[in-house]
């Protein structure tokens, strides 16, 4: 019940910046404002979704340990605490999801603080880390050694959480870069805005940079999955691609020790962290592909007058 009430008292702060972004930027760009009644109902969501997602996530990684891995082992202090740092990201990710569907874009209102928070807490406290910046499993030998972690991660503790949330930052942000540039040439527009770059490098800078390549890679795969319900019911050509990035940011979050258990081989590996590129390379054209068949598939006439 705690773990509800709580949700719901942040839900209503959240609900109340959002507000403030999405009319901010309806004014900006001479969209209709959003009736009182659409905003309270909007509002009430956002409450429910942070309620939910809150008691969600705690429920599985405080009790469950779903994010537990052998190789890292914060102290109490510092599970304690990284339970409040995925929660705040969390929140971020919330935020950015319900401005991207009313206004089709992220602010740096969220982005940079974010930004700012991922990387100044995973510093100021040294074991905030979803797994280290770099581990060798592939050398490892089944119950006899473990993994090969450089003793320097413990001694420079601040040193180590910088390099693996600025790995982060700069993996999300240069991924959805390039994916960027070749969407716009082919498909001839934009898929993707700054909005879309800032908020990866945002959530690789609270994840690391493995766990932003997972977020990467599941993303399209949520996109085309709900967004073609999404189309058929509301008939829109165009959907804002920041909230499944914020799905699959979730995803990987909630389900990390079980990603890990699977991918952490290809993470220590050069050669397979080249086939996964490859792989995520030709997943990516196929899903332009998609792209252009979905906005072909008829749907309901859309009522512009909001927008």
């Amino acid at each position: 019940m705690f773990y509800v009430i709580g949700g719901l008292a942040v839900g209503f702060l959240l609900s109340w910046w959002v507000e403030s972004m999405s009319q901010t930027e309806r004014r900006h760009s001479g969209w209709t404002l959003v009736p009182p009644t659409t905003r309270w109902k909007r509002g009430a969501a956002i409450m429910l979704v942070t309620a939910i997602l809150f008691t969600s996530y705690l429920i599985v990684a405080d009790e469950w340990r779903w994010l537990d891995i052998e190789e890292v082992q914060p102290t109490a202090i510092g599970r304690r605490a990284r339970l409040i740092y995925h929660l705040t990201l969390i929140c971020f990710l919330i935020a950015a999801t319900a401005v991207d569907f009313d206004c089709y874009i992220i602010p740096d209102q969220i982005t940079i603080p974010g930004t700012l928070v991922g990387v100044l807490a995973a510093c100021a406290l040294g074991e905030l880390q979803l797994c280290h910046w770099w581990v060798d499993w592939v050398a490892a030998i089944p119950h006899l050694r473990g993994p090969t972690i450089p003793a320097w991660y413990d001694t420079h503790r601040i040193l180590h959480a910088l390099a693996w949330s600025l790995s982060g930052l700069a993996a999300g942000a240069i991924m959805t870069w390039i994916a960027r540039w070749i969407s716009s040439r082919v498909l001839g527009q934009e898929a993707m805005g700054l909005g879309d770059v800032t908020l990866m490098a945002m959530i690789g800078s609270f994840v690391g940079w493995q766990a932003i390549i997972l977020v990467f890679l599941f993303a399209p795969l949520a996109g085309l999955t709900v967004g073609v319900l999404i189309k058929l019911i509301s008939g829109k050509t165009y959907l804002p691609y920041g909230p499944w990035l914020s799905l699959a940011a979730g995803f990987v979050l909630f389900r990390w020790a079980w990603l890990w258990d699977k991918t952490r081989l290809i993470f220590s590996d050069w050669l397979g962290m080249a086939m996964l590129a490859g792989i995520g390379a030709v997943g990516f054209v196929a899903l332009l592909v998609l792209v252009r068949l979905y906005r072909a598939i008829p749907g309901r006439v859309q009522n512009t007058g909001d927008l």
